[in-house]
């Protein structure tokens, strides 16, 4: 049957329409890169050893006269840094422990992950589409490793992925994104996750505060001795025990759940 004049230009529309919207995924990604560039481009040399003991008391002092200004200034950053995927979260979650005591450090932290990786996801969604998914699936075996997975139950699997630092955190944020994770289960399953890293980096940051005035401008601090350093901490192995757990009986009820509707499928 040949096309009628109605399909074909149903057909045109659409497409018209598609093309728009890539256009706007392309100029927004653009921005995107842009914004993120120049802001570390801009600022990344106040994330070093040499910028905190320079700086140091003056910022103290900053963030004792602005006692509300100060949080929210922090987590703004956060946020701002983990949404545009801009490198330097790993160190402002040092810097939270160095300028706030627990656990209000941890909390700050906290929301700055949950509402920095929700607009990550959300950009990520926007920008890269179907386009990056098919992509992805075709070249990359960590993506497809992944995707396989996270199908099979996306909170336990986004938990357990963030809880055992094996991916990235922008890594799972994106594709999260791309594999088609509801918004809702990936809030639900990050607000869970991000609970023993608000800690453990935070608390990382307490103990390079101790570290400041004892070590040379340029020399290199061992991120990984400060995180070892505060999983001796008791505050930091109470919650690993306690989200291991929340982690542990989610997973049981899965499975659990998984198997009583196997027969009920077969019937």
């Amino acid at each position: 049957m040949a096309p009628t004049p109605a399909s074909e230009a149903d057909a045109t529309k659409n497409g018209a329409t598609q093309d728009v919207s890539y256009r706007w995924r392309i100029l927004a990604g653009l921005v995107v890169i842009g914004v993120s560039a120049g802001l570390y481009m801009r600022f990344h040399h106040l994330l070093t050893i040499a910028s905190l003991q320079k700086n140091h008391s003056a910022i103290l002092d900053l963030v004792e006269a602005n006692p509300r200004l100060a949080p929210l200034c922090y987590i703004v950053t956060l946020v701002l840094v983990i949404g545009l995927t801009c490198p330097g979260a790993t160190m402002l979650s040092f810097i939270g422990g160095i300028l706030f005591k627990q656990p209000y450090a941890s909390c700050y932290a906290y929301i700055g992950y949950i509402v920095g990786a929700t607009i990550s996801y959300f950009v990520t969604s926007f920008i890269l589409g179907d386009f990056m998914r098919r992509r992805l699936a075709e070249k990359s075996t960590l993506y497809t490793k992944f995707e396989a997975n996270l199908r099979r139950n996306a909170f336990v699997y986004l938990v357990a992925a963030r809880y055992t630092m094996v991916f990235p955190f922008f890594f799972v944020n994106g594709a999260a994104a791309l594999v088609g994770v509801h918004w809702r289960t990936f809030v639900a399953a990050t607000s869970v996750s991000c609970v023993p890293g608000s800690v453990i980096y935070t608390t990382a940051g307490g103990a390079l505060a101790n570290l400041l005035h004892k070590i040379g401008e340029d020399e290199v601090v061992d991120k990984s001795a400060l995180i070892w350093l505060a999983l001796s901490d008791p505050n930091v192995k109470v919650c690993i025990v306690g989200v291991s757990i929340a982690l542990c009986v989610m997973t049981c009820v899965r499975l659990f759940s998984g198997s009583g509707d196997e027969p009920a499928k077969e019937e």
